[in-house]
């Protein structure tokens, strides 16, 4: 299904319910729309960033220490693509449930709604995708500590060796310092610092999604609950009703007999 066409779906649910005095859950469905667009485009953006860094190390020469970079970029670019594919199937999903609801509408009234936001099951994907975005944090710290560390290793062996030359030739030695980051290493830092503070966002936004979520389900099981009641005290009305006496039936009055 085209995006435009699932996007349109949504909208005619949205607007079903606005119809039907649901403002409120109209409005969170509309904040999740709109934090879904908000994902995929932050997605795009982190997958640029990584392709940045693999430029950047695509330039750099044969070594051990660009052979574990590129291991990672490729292992962090593998986690942001399956991420994203979750956000797809969420607007598939949610599309096919609003699709489903405007059509048994038609057929069951407004106990079609809430039967299909109860439905749409999306609670638990952003779950995943918010336990997602803590792994994604957490992996691409760990990337930029190992960045770090591997540059500061590098310029102090380097340092090291200068030292080294420079005793021989009787020169005086200087002190081993990391010092600022290199060309290379700043180059490959700078992407993932930005994807780090893109995670940062997206994790805030599925967190706001998941309580937008929450708020429509109440909604629903609030709209069923009393339902429910309504019916349970109109069967209790029947029941008592059924359960009374018949009234007795009245007996005719007789005409007093004519005095002989």
């Amino acid at each position: 299904m085209e995006l435009s066409q699932q996007d349109e779906q949504i909208r005619q649910f949205m607007k079903l319910l606005e119809e039907q005095n649901r403002s409120g859950q109209a409005q969170d469905l509309s904040r999740l729309l709109f934090y879904m667009d908000g994902m995929e485009r932050q997605f795009d953006a982190v997958l640029q960033e990584l392709q940045a860094v693999k430029a950047q190390l695509h330039e750099a020469q044969k070594s051990p220490v660009k052979k574990a970079l590129d291991s990672m970029v490729h292992g962090l670019e593998d986690k942001v693509s399956r991420a994203r594919e979750r956000i797809l199937e969420l607007r598939e999903r949610l599309a096919a449930c609003a699709a489903s609801a405007v059509e048994g509408f038609k057929q069951a009234g407004i106990s079609a709604l809430d039967k299909a936001v109860s439905l749409l099951g999306i609670h638990k994907t952003l779950d995943a995708l918010q336990q997602d975005m803590g792994g994604l944090m957490a992996d691409t710290q760990r990337a930029i500590e190992k960045v770090e560390t591997m540059g500061h290793e590098l310029r102090s062996a380097g340092s090291h060796l200068k030292n080294a030359g420079r005793s021989l030739t009787g020169k005086d030695t200087r002190q081993v310092d990391g010092g600022q980051e290199g060309r290379l290493q700043a180059a490959v830092l700078a992407p993932l610092r930005t994807t780090h503070r893109i995670y940062s966002r997206m994790n805030n936004a599925t967190l706001a999604a998941i309580g937008s979520v929450e708020r429509l389900e109440q909604a629903a099981t609030q709209g069923r609950e009393k339902k429910t009641s309504i019916r349970q005290e109109l069967q209790g009305k029947k029941a008592e009703a059924a359960a009374r006496p018949a009234p007795a039936p009245e007996r005719e009055k007789k005409a007093p007999e004519a005095s002989l």
